[in-house]
């Protein structure tokens, strides 16, 4: 399992820097948001496919379950970073520059448990109950 968070951690690294020079392409074309919402929504498909294929290799990104799923857990991640960031900047006035790090200690790997074992979940993965069969 730590083999597997280490592969999720180093999806989430390429969607950011992909994200990113999307976002850098564009803004200056079009409104800076539309720009960040085309580098998600990208990356977020190239998500799918490697965190199917490279990271848990389920083969199910094609299932429409495991589809809804993936962008359900991608929503919940988004409004729980926001609820985060409003809590560490507004309520607690800790620095804003760490925030986002703050954000990342919970999503990251909320993120990978709900996708390891609701989104991507496979039957060899299980034995017992709970205990997974592979590191």
């Amino acid at each position: 399992m730590i083999k597997q968070f280490i592969r999720f951690g180093a999806v989430g690294a390429i969607n950011t820097v992909l994200t990113y020079v999307i976002y850098l392409s564009l803004y200056r074309l079009i409104n800076p948001t539309a720009a960040m919402g085309v580098g998600y929504g990208l990356t977020s498909i190239l998500g799918i496919i490697l965190n199917d294929r490279m990271v848990f290799q389920s083969h199910q990104a094609r299932h429409p379950d495991t589809v809804l799923k993936y962008y359900f857990t991608y929503g919940m991640s988004l409004v729980i970073s926001l609820i985060l960031t409003t809590t560490w900047n507004d309520w607690w006035q800790l620095n804003a520059t760490l925030a986002p790090a703050f954000s990342l200690l919970v999503t990251v790997p909320m993120n990978f448990l709900l996708s390891k074992f609701w989104i991507f979940k496979s039957d060899k993965d299980v034995v017992n109950g709970d205990k997974t069969s592979k590191a």
